[in-house]
Parts: C-alpha cells; sequence; structure tokens
C-alpha cells in the first residue's frame, strides 16, 4: 500500500477528532488510543500530546502525562506550560 505524508496526516487528524470524540464520551483508554494512533502518524501533532497528557492526568497518569506536555510545549503548544508547572514540578 503506496501512502503519501498527506495520507497519513489526514488520518492522523481523523483519529485525534475520534479521540477528542471518546473523551467527550467518557471513554478515556479509546481516547488515549486514538491519539496514540494519531502521533504515530504524524510525531509532530502537537495538540494529540496536549490532549494525550491531559487525558492522562485525569486518570492519574502524571509521569506519562509531563513527557507528553513537555513534547506538546516543545512543539509549540504554549498551554502545555502551565499543566507542567501545576502537575509535573511535584
Amino acid at each position: 500500500l503506496d501512502r503519501t505524508n498527506d495520507d497519513d496526516r489526514g488520518m492522523s487528524y481523523a483519529y485525534y477528532n475520534r479521540g477528542n470524540i471518546k473523551n467527550r464520551m467518557r471513554d478515556f483508554a479509546g481516547a488515549i488510543q486514538d491519539y496514540t494512533a494519531a502521533l504515530t502518524m504524524e510525531p509532530n501533532f502537537a495538540e494529540a500530546y496536549y490532549n494525550r497528557a491531559l487525558t492522562l492526568i485525569y486518570l492519574g497518569r502524571t509521569r506519562e502525562a509531563c513527557y507528553d506536555l513537555s513534547k506538546a510545549g516543545e512543539l509549540g503548544v504554549r498551554d502545555a506550560y502551565n499543566v507542567i508547572k501545576r502537575y509535573c514540578n511535584k
């Protein structure tokens, strides 16, 4: 199967959007799986790191969340640093 980067980018957004829907439906494990799938296809998808981090914090998985928040911040999500200050510097 020959796939271009544009195809991967489109699919990464599909997984990201589905992850957001699963989050709203309180299917947090499913949301994390979808954000992870999006990141597999688009490794620099800042918002996917950020949303996965927020979901991980909600589940009490702070150490994993802090890694994702750091990555999101490096990729340009400014809000990530405020969340890092609150949850990761303990």
